[in-house]
């Protein structure tokens, strides 16, 4: 007869298959994408049903980063999910919090379609956070810290992972209070099926990390990958400061906020509150607006520059705002003019 403990090891044991099989998809996704360029590896942007659909398109002939780019790009620009990722996910992160008027400032900059500052704003924000990771949990100093210090944190925070899971193991506690306890068999299957999940998830990270984003320029050639070294010291590569490039560090950012989010107990469904999800997305609308008003002006001034793209600079996206409903969206717009006209009158002050 079956008891309480197997039930549940039975259900806990399928769910981690199924995880394992839907990293494949992931697997051969960036295996096709690797050598173009694209690193796939955010664990937070994408639903099951987008992985799936993406993952189609890559065991089919065409151009596949195209056609991928394109449907990131059209979820970027989906500001309902867009506007919730900083409060809804990234303001419960201990160590992401102190740095959200920073991404905040990325986003706008890349919105703008100012690439440039969008990346070199953000890059600095993954280490800071790695920084006050590895400073208040390993005991190391700011000073200290150095470029393979960071790069480890990655392999640092996947056996934090491992280890929260093997402690969580030694006592389950499943709907109504009811508390389970596993075998050492048991407990012994389930970790290393969550153990080889962590180290799947983790080696496309890792791979990021190691070849491009801190691949050490001293002893390897790099071209035009995104290496926090060669851009923030402006080393004069012809490095593209595009929608694309820009995202594989908000993926990175994204990433991190996974991580944290489960190395600190935390659900990983977004909690925003409701007037600050309607107020952000509007607001990200009107500096979209504005960007493309003031385009041309732009133009003028970075025409003659050397890595200026012009046909970037004029990319179009697909926009997508947020559909509210019509009572909702006038108690809004009260609510946003009344709370725009206080503002200017405090200012004025």
């Amino acid at each position: 007869m079956e008891t309480k403990a197997d039930f549940y090891f039975r259900i806990e044991k399928e769910t981690l298959e199924r995880s394992l099989i839907s990293l494949k998809q992931y697997q051969v996704t960036n295996q096709c994408l690797r050598g173009r360029n694209w690193l796939f590896i955010c664990p937070l942007f994408f639903q099951g049903f987008e992985l799936t659909y993406i993952h189609k398109i890559c065991t089919e002939p065409g151009p596949h980063p195209i056609t991928i780019n394109q449907i990131i790009f059209n979820k970027f620009f989906d500001l309902g999910w867009t506007g919730s990722f900083i409060e809804g996910y990234c303001n419960r992160c201990v160590y992401i919090m102190p740095f959200l008027s920073s991404i905040e400032n990325s986003l706008i900059s890349t919105f703008q379609r100012d690439y440039e500052a969008g990346i070199k704003t953000l890059i600095p924000i993954v280490e800071g956070i790695l920084r006050q990771y590895l400073c208040v949990e390993k005991g190391m100093t700011m000073e200290k810290i150095g470029f393979k210090h960071l790069k480890n944190a990655i392999v640092l925070l996947k056996n934090d992972l491992v280890q929260k899971y093997k402690v969580g193991l030694t006592m389950r506690i499943y709907e109504n209070n009811l508390q389970v306890t596993f075998s050492a068999v048991q407990s012994a299957e389930l970790l290393t099926l969550e153990t080889a999940y962590y180290e799947q998830w983790f080696a496309f990270l890792t791979d990021f990390v190691d070849n491009s984003f801190y691949l050490n320029t001293s002893q390897s050639p790099i071209t035009n990958e995104i290496n926090r070294h060669a851009i923030l010291h402006e080393y004069g590569l012809n490095f593209s400061y595009s929608l694309e490039n820009y995202i594989k560090v908000y993926f990175v950012l994204q990433f991190l906020t996974w991580i944290f989010l489960q190395k600190e107990g935390k659900s990983p469904l977004n909690e925003i509150d409701n007037n600050r999800f309607l107020e952000k997305v509007n607001a990200y609308q009107k500096i979209i607006q504005s960007a493309e008003e003031i385009a041309y002006q732009k133009h003028i001034l970075l025409k003659n520059y050397t890595g200026y793209d012009e046909l970037l600079f004029k990319e179009k996206f697909n926009v997508k705002g947020l559909n509210t409903p019509s009572a909702a969206k006038k108690t809004y717009d009260l609510f946003k003019k009344a709370n725009e006209l206080i503002w200017r009158s405090d200012k004025a002050k």
